[in-house]
Order: C-alpha cells, then sequence, then structure tokens
C-alpha cells in the first residue's frame, strides 16, 4: 500500500461527504461526527499505511454498494479488522 492507495481513499472519502484532517496529535484517529458532519482526524504524522487503515475502517460503517470503488481498494477496505 502506498500513496495511490491513499489517494483513492480520500477521494472516496469526497464521494461519501466525510472530510479529513490531518492535525497534530496523540490521538489514535478514527471517525467522528462534529455539528452533524462526517470528519475523520489522523495524526498528520502517522505513516501511509496507519493513514490508510484509519480511513478505510472509518467507511467500512457506509453503504458502499452504489459507488464505484477499484477492486484493489475495494479489497484494501474489505480486509481491514
Amino acid at each position: 500500500m502506498g500513496k495511490t492507495e491513499l489517494r483513492e481513499l480520500e477521494d472516496l472519502c469526497n464521494k461519501l461527504g466525510i472530510k479529513i484532517r490531518y492535525e497534530k496529535t496523540n490521538a489514535r484517529g478514527g471517525l467522528c461526527r462534529v455539528n452533524g458532519e462526517n470528519i475523520i482526524i489522523i495524526d498528520k504524522k502517522a505513516s501511509d499505511y496507519y493513514k490508510q487503515t484509519i480511513i478505510g475502517k472509518a467507511v467500512k460503517s457506509f453503504d458502499l454498494s452504489n459507488i464505484h470503488i477499484k477492486p484493489k481498494i475495494r479489497e484494501l477496505i474489505e480486509d481491514i479488522v
């Protein structure tokens, strides 16, 4: 997994209306809801792999059946525990 997969996941979040904020934090990061808006907060210094894992976990909770997702990205999301 690399930068390309991360960009694909970020694009998917955009399609789902989820904002991603990369911030300086010691928190694990994840999906939260603020004023009715879905936001994923991730430590900006985290590895690409970690960022992908956090985003993948978050988008798994949404209905992805009607959204075109490249098979490689769909598999990545499904494999995240």
